[in-house]
């Protein structure tokens, strides 16, 4: 990795010698690590590839990304974190200001096997503000063999933790979208009751997600949002139609109207009856 500016640390052998070959055994080997260093400012990508994995996270400043899939630069901004694999060409730089970036590099079979399973992947990713690599690095400065053990455990577990929050921000949007459809699926079909196993089922999550990003979404757990509209509805069908109340109840999917009745005077504060003498249209 080259143009750098040591403002803080570089470090291109963390690993002393003497525990080298144990380290190796362990399936993880950390080569080098840069703590808050400020890379230089380039107009255009010089494409390169390395033969170890890195992630690096800017922490300041700004900067661009690039790999021959890009028609054009991607300009990144502090919080914005990079996975480079071995082999994949690739350019990352300053853009009109320096890149102070904290970056581990590392390879062995552990890092083999999270890129096989998909885990490591080459490209963008989203760290946040908090300088998360510090922990590792701060343990590389201690040359012991527990401390060089401890920093490989805590990269795994942060590639696994970045891993995760970034598959969920992938996939929110998704789930997102599904919600809205159940929710305009639920207004279409107003006769049916529908239960939380089968709306988990139509938007594809769990029955718990299905809680908590419905609740996210419209303030109301999905039994209480399925009464609401219910009731909405039997409010435009007793106002605005001479339904008899035992057919507007029919319609709304309640097995009697007298069941019917019971929730309306809860839900609205009176009787249907009462309701459409007040307040129809039709009279």
């Amino acid at each position: 990795m080259n143009d750098k500016f040591n403002t803080s640390e570089i470090n291109e052998e963390p690993i002393p010698r003497n525990i080298r070959d144990q380290m190796c055994r362990s399936g993880l080997w950390i080569c080098s690590f840069y703590s808050k260093v400020k890379s230089g400012i380039k107009d255009s990508p010089v494409p390169r590839k390395f033969n170890f994995y890195v992630l690096t996270h800017l922490i300041g400043g700004k900067g661009f990304y690039w790999t021959p899939k890009h028609e054009k630069p991607e300009i990144i901004s502090p919080g914005t974190g990079i996975i480079a694999t071995p082999g994949q060409i690739n350019s990352y730089s300053g853009y009109k200001d320096y890149f102070y970036e904290d970056s581990i590099a590392f390879m062995g079979p552990s890092a083999d096997a999270l890129y096989n399973a998909g885990v490591l992947r080459d490209g963008l990713i989203q760290i946040g503000t908090a300088r998360r690599l510090l922990p590792i690095i701060e343990k590389l400065n201690d040359v012991s063999l527990a401390s060089q053990l401890e920093a490989n455990s805590l990269l795994l577990n942060l590639i696994f933790e970045l891993y995760h929050e970034n598959r969920k921000r992938e996939q929110a949007p998704a789930t997102e979208s599904r919600i809205h459809l159940l929710i305009r699926e639920l207004k279409h079909n107003i006769g049916k009751w529908w239960t939380v196993s089968e709306m988990a089922a139509y938007c594809n999550i769990s029955e718990n997600q299905l809680r908590r990003i419905f609740h996210d979404t419209t303030g109301m757990s999905p039994k209480n949002y399925i009464e609401t509209v219910k009731m909405r509805h039997g409010v435009e069908l007793l106002c605005g139609s001479k339904s008899k109340i035992s057919e507007v109840a029919a319609n709304l999917g309640y097995v009697d109207q007298y069941h019917f009745i019971r929730r309306f005077k809860k839900v609205i504060g009176i009787p249907p009856a009462r309701y459409r003498r007040e307040f129809s249209s039709m009279t």
